[in-house]
């Protein structure tokens, strides 16, 4: 009967995906994490809001900015993946992308705002917060830095990759410097270039523009590193009969 055999045919199905797939579920699952741990942050945030009215949303702008470099390196890592060697796009893409990826360290440098009471309660939700609202920005940033790696890796030589790889380390610190001593922000590569020229030239010779490039450079790195060694580690063991 042709219900039997729709009922058959239910049982026998399997669920695949084109190789290679147009977005990974690895990917989307990634996303969907990442979106949980930063809705826990706004959570920790209207907590704030409640028990004390005057509150800075620019913790909620500067999550929001750490979550472009992500999507761009998530793009980037899918469209390689889909459409191969693909050097000029993917360029382009990595350029916007480390336009922006200093945002994701940024917030750390958040922590320097916070005033010690040991005996307000709010304290400590404060330091929890501001740590979270890090934490989580940290994650977006070495999340996208691993895609795209993963994407330099797949149209680049290993040499050429790796040099881009160790190259946007200290970038990102020094644009954590000119966000944070500077006041820049990633947009005015397009609204003020000279002004960015003219910061960039000027901190060439600023002890503080070279220990963000270098300290949070190095930050980077070993985070990442951690990152990488949890996703590739492997135990392999065979079995003597």
């Amino acid at each position: 009967m042709a219900i039997d055999r729709l009922i058959e045919w239910i049982k026998n199905y399997r669920f695949t995906v084109s190789n290679p797939p147009i977005v990974s579920l690895e990917g989307l699952f990634s996303l969907l994490l990442l979106v949980l741990l930063s809705l826990v942050a706004v959570f920790f945030h209207l907590v704030r809001i409640y028990f004390d009215a005057p509150v800075d949303f620019s913790m909620d702008w500067n999550l929001f900015l750490s979550w472009i470099p992500l999507i761009a390196a998530f793009v980037a890592n899918n469209l390689t993946k889909r459409l191969g060697h693909i050097p000029i796009l993917l360029i382009l893409i990595s350029l916007f992308w480390l336009a922006f990826f200093p945002n994701a360290p940024y917030m750390v440098t958040d922590l320097a705002h916070l005033t010690v009471d040991y005996q307000r309660d709010l304290t400590w939700h404060d330091t929890i917060m501001l740590f979270f609202y890090a934490e989580v920005s940290l994650f977006n940033g070495l999340v996208s830095l691993y895609w795209i790696h993963h994407a330099w890796r797949q149209v680049f030589s290993r040499k050429t990759s790796t040099i881009m790889f160790f190259s946007c380390l200290p970038l990102a610190g020094f644009g954590v410097y000119l966000g944070r001593v500077r006041r820049m922000n990633s947009w005015d590569i397009i609204h003020e270039p000279k002004l960015i020229l003219n910061h960039v030239l000027e901190s060439l010779t600023d002890r503080t523009a070279w220990v963000f490039a270098l300290e949070i450079g190095l930050l980077l790195g070993i985070l990442y590193l951690v990152l990488w060694v949890i996703i590739r580690f492997r135990i392999r063991y065979t079995k003597r009969i």
